[in-house]
Protein backbone atom coordinates (compact mmCIF):
# COMPACT_ATOMS: atom_id res chain seq x y z
CA UNK A 1 0.00 0.00 0.00
CA UNK A 2 1.31 3.69 -1.10
CA UNK A 3 1.72 6.05 1.76
CA UNK A 4 -0.02 9.25 0.86
CA UNK A 5 1.03 12.06 2.88
CA UNK A 6 -1.70 14.93 2.85
CA UNK A 7 -0.78 18.87 4.39
CA UNK A 8 -4.05 20.92 4.40
CA UNK A 9 -2.13 24.43 2.97
CA UNK A 10 -4.81 26.19 4.30
CA UNK A 11 -4.60 24.99 8.33
CA UNK A 12 -0.84 25.03 8.09
CA UNK A 13 -1.20 28.59 7.70
CA UNK A 14 2.90 30.18 7.39
CA UNK A 15 5.25 27.25 7.73
CA UNK A 16 8.05 29.57 8.64
CA UNK A 17 6.72 30.08 12.08
CA UNK A 18 6.38 26.52 12.87
CA UNK A 19 8.67 23.50 10.97
CA UNK A 20 7.89 21.31 13.19
CA UNK A 21 7.23 18.46 10.63
CA UNK A 22 10.23 19.52 9.08
CA UNK A 23 12.48 19.32 12.41
CA UNK A 24 10.99 15.95 13.39
CA UNK A 25 10.82 13.82 10.47
CA UNK A 26 13.20 10.90 10.57
CA UNK A 27 13.40 10.48 6.87
CA UNK A 28 13.34 14.14 6.41
CA UNK A 29 10.65 14.20 3.91
CA UNK A 30 9.37 17.62 4.29
CA UNK A 31 10.15 20.68 1.93
CA UNK A 32 8.98 24.12 2.53
CA UNK A 33 8.67 26.17 -0.16
CA UNK A 34 7.37 29.23 -2.06
CA UNK A 35 7.71 30.15 -6.23
CA UNK A 36 9.48 32.90 -5.20
CA UNK A 37 12.51 32.11 -2.44
CA UNK A 38 12.92 35.69 -1.45
CA UNK A 39 8.76 36.06 -0.94
CA UNK A 40 7.66 38.02 2.31
CA UNK A 41 3.90 36.78 1.87
CA UNK A 42 2.82 34.01 4.28
CA UNK A 43 0.16 33.17 1.71
CA UNK A 44 2.94 32.26 -0.82
CA UNK A 45 5.11 29.69 1.51
CA UNK A 46 3.93 26.05 1.73
CA UNK A 47 4.69 22.57 3.44
CA UNK A 48 5.01 19.55 0.96
CA UNK A 49 6.19 16.05 1.16
CA UNK A 50 9.53 15.15 -1.44
CA UNK A 51 9.79 11.64 -0.97
CA UNK A 52 6.57 9.90 0.53
CA UNK A 53 8.04 6.30 -0.55
CA UNK A 54 10.59 6.83 2.20
CA UNK A 55 7.78 7.70 4.78
CA UNK A 56 8.18 4.97 7.43
CA UNK A 57 4.58 5.83 9.08
CA UNK A 58 5.98 6.67 12.17
CA UNK A 59 2.84 9.58 12.73
CA UNK A 60 5.82 11.73 14.35
CA UNK A 61 4.86 14.65 11.70
CA UNK A 62 1.06 14.28 12.78
CA UNK A 63 1.66 14.17 16.60
CA UNK A 64 3.93 17.52 16.19
CA UNK A 65 1.61 19.42 13.98
CA UNK A 66 0.23 22.35 16.70
CA UNK A 67 -3.11 23.11 13.76
CA UNK A 68 -3.60 19.29 12.72
CA UNK A 69 -2.41 19.83 9.28
CA UNK A 70 -0.72 16.42 8.35
CA UNK A 71 -2.88 13.16 7.76
CA UNK A 72 -1.08 10.08 7.21
CA UNK A 73 -2.91 7.74 4.72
Amino acid sequence: MKTEILVDHETCGDPRECKKCLQICPGALFMMYSPDDQSNDPQDWRVDVAFTDLCTRCGDCVEVCPKGAIKIL
